[in-house]
């Protein structure tokens, strides 16, 4: 990868390359991220011989441009960084029952750019959307599992990210603060339950 340059969004991904990561998605996204100027660095390999197969020659492709990266293996140190350096984290799943790269992406201040489906549209949500409270909206979404839906988060990530600067840094450090760990969510279960029980009592 070339040096680091705030003119170039650097957009990671983090994934085993399998039909249920939406590998026609990830594909496509290395080419659309070389289109519109931004770096590209994918972490990840696959388990079906022909998919590993393509990425190799995808990154044999792209071996001497300074702006993609495809590193076809696993590397949990070297995720961590990824998710540190990345402006924009893609998660393009075609089902996906929870998912943790995009809540670890915004907790490294990685926006998310995902596809709405499962846990992934019950933990981003559109940066555009107004029918959604601001103080919710934390990425960018989109939802038929296509090369357009894609292209049309991206664009509106990168678009932002080129001509509102302040509103991006306001994104990235609201992302960070978000909190998805068990502390708040129990505390919203014991609450349902103290307030069940004393209806209960209050019923006998």
């Amino acid at each position: 990868m070339s040096s680091a340059n705030a003119s170039q969004p650097l957009v990671g991904c983090i994934t085993r390359l399998v039909p249920q990561k939406g590998v026609h998605l990830i594909r496509h996204a290395i080419y659309k991220t070389a289109e519109l100027g931004g770096q590209f660095i994918l972490l990840g390999s696959s388990p079906v011989p022909n998919i590993q197969r393509e990425f190799e020659g995808i990154a044999d492709q792209f071996q001497n441009n300074n702006n993609i990266r495809l590193l076809l293996k696993y590397d949990d140190a070297l995720s961590h960084m990824i998710f540190a350096a990345s402006d924009m984290f893609i998660v393009p799943s075609m089902f996906e029952p929870c998912g943790l790269t995009q809540m670890i992406a915004m907790r490294y201040g990685s926006v998310p750019v995902v596809r709405k489906t499962g846990g992934l549209n019950d933990s981003v949500f559109d940066f555009d959307d107004e029918t959604i409270p601001m103080e919710l909206r934390n990425g960018f979404t989109f939802l038929k599992a296509d090369e357009q839906g894609f292209d049309s988060a991206l664009e509106r990530a990168f678009n932002y990210y080129h001509r509102k600067p302040e509103v991006w840094k306001q994104l990235v450090q609201k992302d960070m603060k978000i909190d998805f760990s068990w502390d708040t969510s129990a505390s919203q279960y014991e609450d349902i339950y103290q307030r069940a029980a004393a209806r209960a009592r209050a019923a006998t």
